[in-house]
């Protein structure tokens, strides 16, 4: 049995490791944060990438959230299922496949507003291609880049023009704006909500641009974990959280402020140890854990503060402590550094109770990116 502040597990020998296990009330607890910090969940398009499960999205829904921000048309095609009215898919398309599945799913739930981004020329000329083949207009917002250079365009004249075309384009309709500041990693609060008040400040100078030309802007969506509270409290603005459903090592180290509990851990077992080297392995391999942070921040190990992961390789994660070691054979909750990227790794997780007994299956519906 595991049992530590307030998360037990019962019997971990039941279950084959290494396991994605998610702690429900914790799930319903953090939502339930998600919309209280901007009262009302009417502000928010959550981000789906966390979890991509069908199970989780509808609790989001139920919970009063106005829609969901995917990265995937897998993820897309799920939110729709859930039912939600309202989704963004914030990833650019530039294959004519997938812009024709954009258009099919589009077509199929004719009800909800589902919107794709642009920044380029050739965004607009796929869309507006599908668009035209199907006699079906397709929502557009702009991809406005704040500083990240991942995707996106500057706010700026070239953008302008970019937004004329989406707007004159008789198979598109002009919807908004999307903007992320995922380059923003600021652990002091006053100073994440002033670089917040810069991005709006920018934003909302360009929205009123583009209305002074007299082109709609009806939906702005800005934001990730860091900061979507700031920009969900801004009248006519949707903040997109997307880590906090889950929460991670990586937030909860950066922002203890927040009002968000682990609810995801992957669990694990000691398979063998080096007591002169002060150091234990586990089966918590890069395919079991997010890889993608630096190598001691992958994986935290609650019940061991001090052990340290200091090699890993595709089935072991070797962890040193300058404590006592683990017996071989015992289990371990492992707090993902990047939970994002642990989902992906399982089609699904196991859903706990908060008396630690496992109670059904949760489906990462979404996992596939096709």
């Amino acid at each position: 049995m595991i049992d530590f502040d307030g998360y037990t597990l019962r019997d971990p020998e039941s279950i084959p490791t290494p396991a994605m296990l998610v702690y429900r009330e914790v799930v319903e607890r953090n939502i339930a944060a998600l919309c209280e910090l901007v009262g009302g969940g009417q502000q928010l398009l959550v981000h789906v990438k966390t979890h991509k499960s069908l199970e989780v999205a509808k609790s989001q829904l139920r919970a009063g959230v106005a829609g969901f921000k995917v990265a995937t048309l897998t993820e897309l095609e799920m939110v729709l299922e859930a039912g939600a009215a309202l989704a963004v898919l914030a990833y650019p398309m530039a294959q004519p496949l997938k812009v024709e599945r954009f258009t099919e799913l589009c077509a199929a739930y004719p009800d909800a507003a589902v919107h794709a981004l642009v920044s380029q020329p050739l965004h607009v000329e796929r869309l507006a291609e599908s668009g035209a083949s199907r006699r079906q207009p397709l929502r557009t917002l702009l991809d406005l880049d704040v500083g990240m250079a991942r995707t996106g365009t500057p706010p700026d004249l070239a953008a302008e023009e970019l937004y004329r075309s989406v707007h004159e384009n008789e198979h598109l309709v002009a919807a908004g704006l999307h903007a992320y500041d995922g380059h923003e990693h600021e652990p002091e609060r006053v100073r994440r909500e002033a670089l917040a008040e810069i991005h709006v400040g920018r934003i909302k100078h360009f929205r009123d641009r583009l209305r002074a030309r007299r082109w709609p802007v009806e939906l702005i969506v800005v934001g990730g974990s860091f900061s979507f509270p700031y920009y969900a409290r801004e009248e006519g603005i949707h903040g997109s959280p997307g880590t906090a459903v889950y929460w991670d090592n990586s937030y909860a180290r950066l922002m203890p402020d927040m009002p968000f509990r682990w609810a995801a851990f992957v669990l694990t077992q000691v398979v063998d140890m080096f007591p002169l080297r002060g150091r234990f392995t586990t089966d918590l391999g890069s395919k079991a854990i997010g890889a993608d942070k630096p190598l001691e921040q992958r994986a935290a190990l609650p019940t061991l503060p001090q052990a340290r992961l200091v090699q890993q390789s595709e089935e072991h994660g070797v962890f040193e402590t300058p404590g006592a070691l683990p017996a071989v054979g015992s289990y371990l909750l492992a707090v993902p550094g990047h939970v994002c990227t642990t989902t992906v790794r399982y089609p699904h997780s196991l859903w706990i109770d908060q008396d630690g007994n496992v109670t059904g299956v949760n489906e990462h519906t979404a996992r596939d990116r096709a």
